[in-house]
This record gives C-alpha cells, sequence and structure tokens, in this order.
C-alpha cells in the first residue's frame, strides 16, 4: 500500500503517461492523490517534456518535473528530493527504471517488469464492458489503498487569446490522429463539412496539428480548394491550447487534442471508428462523439485490413448535423 503521508514532508510522485490524451485523463487521479496527501506532503508530477508548456494549465499548484532523456537522468533529482513513495501509470521498463531510486515503487502489473517495482496491480476490467482509462488510473490508487476517486475534471482555466487569431469566429479543424490510418477520416469528408459550415455560419476555418499531420491538412485544404488557414505543424502545446480554447468549435478525431477540447469545456465533435468511446471517450459532456458503429468496431487497429467502413460509412451529412446541433446549443 501507498505509504501515508508523515511529518517529514517527503515528497510522493506520479509518473504520468507520455501522450496528451492519456495525460489529461489522468489528470482525475493527481487532484485525487493530491486530496488524499492532505497537505502533509508534497505530491510531485513525471511528465513528457513536450508537455512542460501545458503543466500550469493542467496541474496549476503542482510541481511538474520533465521526464529526462534517459531513463537514469531522474536519479540524482529523486534521491535529493528524498521521494519516499512512486507510482508508475505507464506500463514500460523505462519508466520503472526511471524511479528505481524510489524506496516504495507502484504501478500496473506488466510481466518482466514487475521485478522493478515493490507493488504492482493488474488493471481493472469488468465482464459487462470497457473501463474508461481514467478510471483505470483511479483504480491503480484505490488498488494501492487510497479511497475510492471520481473520474471529473477540474474547472477550466483561463488561457490567453493567440496573437493571430481571426476576428470573426472560427472553427477548429483536426484532421489528424496519431495512431494510425485507420483512425482517420477521409480529407474530402472533412472538406465537405467546413465547406457547409462556412457557408450557413459565417465561420473562419483554422486547420491545427503536429507535424504528423500536415500531410492529412494539406489534404483537406486542397478538398476545399478555397484558401484557408494551416497551422499544422506550426504551433507548440501551449498554442494549440489557446486555439482550442477561443475556437467556436472544435472538429476532431479521437486524438490528444479531442481530451484538451473536453479539459477545457470547449464545444467539439470527435470521429470515432476503430476505438472506443467506452474506454478512450472525453469527459465530461463538452464533447459529441461521432461515429457509424459497425461489426468489426472497435478494432484497435493501426491500419484497417477492410475497407475502413467504420469511417467512409459515417457521412459527412451525419457529422454536420452534429456540428450544427453543438453551433445551436451553444447559442441558447
Amino acid at each position: 500500500m501507498i505509504p501515508a503521508p508523515t511529518s517529514s514532508a517527503q515528497p510522493h510522485l506520479l509518473r504520468l503517461p507520455n501522450w496528451l490524451g492519456d495525460f489529461i485523463l489522468s489528470v482525475p487521479s493527481v487532484h485525487h492523490y493530491q486530496s488524499w496527501l492532505g497537505g502533509k506532503a508534497p505530491l510531485l508530477v513525471v511528465g513528457p517534456s513536450a508537455l512542460s508548456p501545458l503543466a500550469p494549465i493542467l496541474l496549476p499548484k503542482i510541481e511538474y518535473i520533465p521526464a529526462p532523456a534517459f531513463p537514469f537522468g531522474l536519479r540524482s533529482i529523486l534521491q535529493k528530493r528524498k521521494v519516499s513513495s512512486a507510482v508508475a501509470y505507464p506500463n514500460s521498463v523505462r519508466v520503472a527504471l526511471e524511479i528505481l531510486p524510489v524506496p516504495y515503487r507502484a504501478g500496473f502489473e506488466r510481466g518482466l517488469r514487475n521485478s522493478l517495482l515493490t507493488e504492482y496491480k493488474t488493471r481493472k476490467s469488468s465482464p459487462l464492458g470497457y473501463i474508461h482509462v481514467a478510471d483505470q488510473y483511479l483504480g491503480l490508487l484505490e488498488d494501492l489503498g487510497l479511497p475510492k476517486g471520481k473520474a471529473c475534471l477540474p474547472p477550466p482555466p483561463s488561457i490567453a487569446k493567440p496573437k493571430d487569431a481571426p476576428t470573426r469566429p472560427y472553427i477548429a479543424v483536426l484532421p489528424g490522429a496519431a495512431y494510425g490510418p485507420a483512425k482517420r477520416w477521409d480529407p474530402a469528408s472533412f472538406a465537405s463539412v467546413i465547406s457547409d459550415l462556412q457557408q450557413s455560419h459565417s465561420l473562419e476555418i483554422v486547420l491545427l496539428g503536429g507535424p504528423d499531420d500536415q500531410k492529412e491538412c494539406q489534404a483537406v485544404a486542397e478538398a476545399l480548394g478555397s484558401p484557408i488557414t494551416d497551422l499544422s505543424g506550426k504551433t507548440t502545446t501551449l498554442e494549440l491550447a489557446e486555439w482550442l480554447a477561443h475556437a467556436e468549435l472544435i472538429l476532431c478525431h479521437d486524438s490528444g487534442p479531442m481530451h484538451l477540447a473536453a479539459y477545457l469545456r470547449k464545444p467539439a465533435v470527435a470521429i470515432f471508428g476503430s476505438t472506443e468511446p467506452a474506454w478512450t471517450g472525453p469527459l465530461g459532456v463538452s464533447v459529441t462523439v461521432a461515429r457509424h458503429k459497425v461489426s468489426c468496431s472497435p478494432c484497435f487497429l493501426k491500419t484497417c485490413p477492410l475497407d475502413r467502413r467504420c469511417m467512409t460509412r459515417l457521412t459527412p451529412e451525419e457529422v454536420l448535423t452534429a456540428c450544427r446541433h453543438k453551433l445551436t446549443s451553444m447559442n441558447k
């Protein structure tokens, strides 16, 4: 069990996931852990350096330590801070090596790496269906002795407006998805929805994404055939948050930015195909899932061996209806 905080005030540590979406889904458990400590010991959080700019937004008042490039890079930090207890969410051996100097080390059960932990637990499962990732993180803490927690997000932060934001309201469109092509809707379908929304709501369109999403964004722009703002590969994670925070609507896939939109309580429509909303869906109610259920979904494959029917059978009209409903409900 996680050692209870003592008057010595030795820090406790949580090692968070590396992907933006999973990172955000871990936020409820971070606040739950901090609440359990009750100010008797500080809570330190270790996460990817790429998300450091977002840490003050996602985890205000919690000390964030960027994970060094090498697994033993944390050793001197953990020893100097006299960290008494560490819980790691990622399943990798590398992360278990990162926290090796800590006396108490816990995480999910994962084969050979169990020997690097002092305590490990099996991920919670249910015969009735999927257990959401956010509840799995909370479940691990519960199995390690904390009271049961709830997968709810903290109040949304206040974020500055992008310096180059258009004067008119805009829709943020993110046609990329890091996991693989099986998660991506067709660029022509995105363009169809965008074109209709431009005409019916007089909205600007801003394409967003990382460097790996530039090809998808370019394909959407070409299918649209009219000038459009494409910022893919041109924003930091903090700038991405700024653009999402001030968008009228967000259109995306099951992705990290989808979870960021949910954290910011922004109206969004998220396209699901090969993945399962009950497992990795957005928290809260601000994001609507657009999905055409087929018998082979969810498959969780990176590349579809068939005809991508979970994506091709989701029509632009269905997604457009969801977008219009979001825009209408905002103005009520």
